[in-house]
């Protein structure tokens, strides 16, 4: 099996304080990609404390069977000794390419998302769930117990978690094995329990189940296998083959089979010290194709230069950022926002490239892109986690999305295991939700909105926070499932509210009206709480009055379903943005100025209703009195190339969900433009963020990051005369405008709050500009009473449009040049 092209690996590290004096004995050696610890010993009297390099801090919790086997710890039966005499632990030799060893969880293993109903309402597809929860072999760093070893006086040891390595499943090639087999990585087998499921295919096969086999390996290094998904497998041991049905045992040892389906997924159990030639192992037929796949890395090549090319001027554009002392004003006066800096430009990226860092850099006037797996460290340096998000004493969480994998969501932020209470608005049904209800924590809630048009979802993706300091509000782009927090380009703004005071609880602004007539919708069972800060509440949309929004500096724009008339028109939908808009006043450069539609699914729509949706986005008026004028929108869609070479391959298609009959209308030809994210990194990582803009150059009139796509399901449908409005699916979206406001102390839940007085004095007016990341200024901007914002885009300004060679991406197509992973679309049937 030929791997795809070598990614670098972004350590998932994180800072924690020792809980330990500086006389303890040292902490294990931890790295985030190691998936077993070795005790360090305790310094010598008098030695220095620090190591001689220094260690990386603790990352979150490891799923073992999803690491390489390069970077894993094993006990040997005779290990080397350190200088002072005391064994220390080998590392294991395996292959280190990625989909050789199982490494970096690879990419796109998401599943084909349904159609039906969504190729109507343009919605997201109901993809495969990474499954990673089902993994056994967690090493939990940050709670919980731990083996104590005691010394002959009885004082504690330092806790050491060790797992065994004691061999690998390796793709078995053979001449009659199917065409599956390229789509396995390796699995390294731990003593004790390990899984094999879905999440160990570099694509999605149903016929695989999350949970596929449970596996106990015995220090001898056999392995008690049970079949726990529905289909069966074969086991292959002293040539003999062997069917095993749902629920049924079987023991292999080194050199047997395992078809993880009866014909596909061939693998075989290997001992360490024979992974080498059993994975490279192949027949004679497979060598003669040397020259074919000589070629084909020779194409990986190209495009990895390439890579490389748009790597170096994207850290030429940020390098000049950095030099400018660019800073991001929010409320707090100046606080800079992280810049995107070059890998190993500065100290913190060094320490932390996966995160943003405290949240107390995440500005309410602008937006963070989200952590992308794979990627060079410096297209991380300003980007977000789900745990840097859902972070501190949490007394109660509304999640709202659409898809949850709750085995993924409970792995990827345990913290959230520590919140009393959790109410998960979702959109989930079939399997997909008995799995959920079978599996969520006892004090979590589940309600799935009621959706009375058919064919709508619950799709708006959104988090309440409610903190004994106050309440954090969070509006993103991402399901709740691994592929969206890892593989893809996404987009995330949040803000903190405190507590009203009791002379305030009658004062309520936009924001707050339009965040409660929206939650008002979604109809949940209410329900009471006793909280510390409020006593005991009932816990309905009104509840979220008690926050005092007023330092709020984006408009939510949401649908609701139904049949909306008179007033009710203008709530919700295209209809919303075009009365939020109509309300403003732009810059005379922005008369007739051009529209983006960027979005991750497209439905079924024709000319009368894409003029119409121009004419909501076009609303505003010129600093004269005068409208704006329609805009021309332009689509930023990814073309077949941009799937294919792509981090996930072809994968990443199936979050694309578009079929042919929507994306290849004639009339749609004249809007497509390519998908171009150089300044950010993102070429190779596609969209499922979805952003509306009017622009001029790099000056933005108005931003909006939303979970609609480009639907009438999303945005509604005027009918009867235009006297009706008619939406199917819920929404939610915020929406950044240039606005003056008044300079007050920012506010967090989970931080000191602080002021930066150093620019602009408290209660001083401002004037915001919003401009994109590759904005270089201009004469008319005065900095004594503007603040530039630089929202990060994710896509170039102005945008590239199609070319002749270019093809927009459509999921129910055949393709049959390869990607990058060697593999053609669809992968299956």
């Amino acid at each position: 099996m030929r791997a795809g092209p070598q990614m670098p690996h972004i350590a998932a590290s994180q800072e924690r304080p020792s809980l330990l004096p500086p006389s303890a004995p040292r902490l294990p050696h931890w790295s985030a990609a190691t998936a077993t610890m070795a005790a360090i010993p305790p310094p010598a009297p008098g030695a220095s404390h620090a190591p001689s390099t220094p260690l990386p801090p603790p990352g979150p919790p490891i799923l073992a069977n999803s690491l390489a086997p390069s970077s894993i710890l094993s006990l040997q039966s005779t290990s080397p000794k350190a200088s002072d005499g005391k064994p220390r632990a080998r590392p294991a030799t395996a292959p280190s390419k990625l989909g050789l060893d199982g490494g970096e969880p690879p990419p796109g293993t998401d599943g084909v998302g349904r159609v039906g109903s969504q190729e109507i309402d343009g919605g997201e597809p109901e993809r495969g769930k990474d499954g990673g929860g089902d993994a056994q072999m967690r090493i939990d760093v940050g709670g919980g117990k731990r083996p104590q070893s005691k010394k002959p006086n009885g004082s504690s040891l330092v806790p050491t978690i060790i797992k065994v390595r004691v061999g690998t499943l390796v793709p078995f090639a053979q001449g009659k094995s199917g065409p599956s087999n390229a789509s396995l990585l390796s699995i390294p087998i731990f003593e004790g329990s390990n899984v094999v499921g879905r999440s160990n295919l570099v694509v999605v096969d149903k016929r695989v189940s999350r949970k596929h086999l449970s596996l106990r390996a015995l220090a001898d290094g056999s392995v008690e296998v049970v079949v726990e998904g529905p289909n069966p497998i074969v086991v292959r041991s002293d040539g003999q083959a062997r069917k095993v049905c749902a629920q049924g045992r079987a023991k292999i040892i080194y050199d047997d089979v395992l078809e993880l389906i009866p014909g596909d997924y061939l693998m075989k159990y290997v001992a360490m010290s024979d992974e080498r030639k059993s994975s490279a192992s192949v027949d004679s037929n497979d060598l003669k194709k040397g020259k074919r796949h000589s070629e084909e890395d020779s194409v990986v090549a190209k495009r990895n230069r390439q890579v490389m090319e748009d790597e170096a001027l994207a850290r030429t554009l940020q390098e000049s950022f950095a030099e400018e002392g660019t800073s991001v004003p929010g409320m707090a006066c100046g606080q800079a926002l992280s810049s995107l800096d070059s890998a190993g430009s500065s100290e913190r990226n060094n320490k932390r490239t996966h995160s943003a860092g405290p949240l107390k850099d995440v500005l309410p006037l602008t937006f963070r892109l989200m952590r992308v797996q794979g990627l060079p460290s410096w297209t991380n340096s300003s980007a977000v986690t789900i745990q840097d998000v859902i972070q501190g004493d949490v007394l109660f969480a509304v999640l709202s999305n659409y898809m949850v994998d709750i085995d993924w969501l409970l792995t990827a932020c345990p913290s959230l295991r520590k919140v009393p209470h959790v109410l998960v608005l979702h959109g989930e049904d079939g399997a997909s939700l008995e799995h959920l209800k079978k599996s969520k924590p006892a004090n979590w809630i589940l309600h799935k909105p009621p959706l009375p048009i058919s064919f709508g979802t619950h799709h708006s993706k959104a988090m309440l926070l409610v903190y004994p300091q106050g309440i954090r509000v969070v509006v993103h782009t991402a399901n709740l499932i691994h592929v969206d927090w890892n593989n893809k380009s996404q987009g995330l703004w949040t803000q903190d509210f405190p507590w009203k005071d009791a002379n305030d609880m009658n004062t309520n602004i936009s924001f707050e009206n339009d965040l409660v007539d929206y939650l008002r919708a979604l109809k949940w069972p209410e329900f009471r709480l006793n909280l510390p800060v409020a006593g005991d509440v009932n816990i309905n949309a009104a509840f979220f009055r008690k926050f005092d929004y007023s330092s709020s500096t984006v408009r939510l724009i949401g649908s609701v379903p139904g049949y909306h008339v008179g007033p009710n028109m203008k709530r919700w939908g295209h209809m919303k943005l075009r009365s939020v808009l109509e309300e403003c006043v732009f810059e005379k450069q922005f008369c007739k100025s051009p529209l983006i539609y960027q979005f991750s699914s497209l439905g079924s729509l024709d000319e009368k209703w894409m003029s119409e949706f121009a004419c909501s986005l076009s609303a505003g008026k010129a600093e004269d009195g005068s409208p704006l004028g329609i805009g021309k929108p332009l689509i930023v869609w990814p073309t077949v190339e941009d799937v294919r070479c792509s981090i996930e391959g072809y994968a990443a298609g199936s979050c694309i969900p578009s079929p042919q009959k929507n994306v290849e209308k004639d009339f749609l030809r004249k809007y497509w433009s390519r998908w171009k994210a150089d300044h950010v990194g993102r070429c190779r990582a596609m969209p499922h963020i979805k952003t509306f803009t009017r622009y001029n150059g790099q000056n933005i009139a108005w931003f909006l990051l939303t979970s609609s796509n480009l639907s009438k399901a999303a945005w509604g449908a005027l009918q009867k005369n235009n006297t009706q409005l008619m939406i199917r699916s819920y929404e939610l979206g915020v929406l950044f405008l240039p606005k003056t406001l008044q300079c007050v102390p920012q506010f967090s839940c989970t931080e000191k709050n602080w002021s930066n007085q150093d620019k602009l004095a408290l209660g001083k007016n401002i004037k915001t500009k919003l401009v994109t990341l590759c904005w270089q200024g201009d004469e008319e901007t005065d900095p004594s009473t503007t603040e530039v914002v630089k929202l990060p885009v994710p896509y170039q300004l102005p945008p590239r449009l199609y070319g002749a060679e270019d093809v927009p991406w459509s999921w129910d197509r055949r393709y049959t040049k390869k990607d990058v992973y060697g593999s053609v679309w669809p992968r299956h049937g």
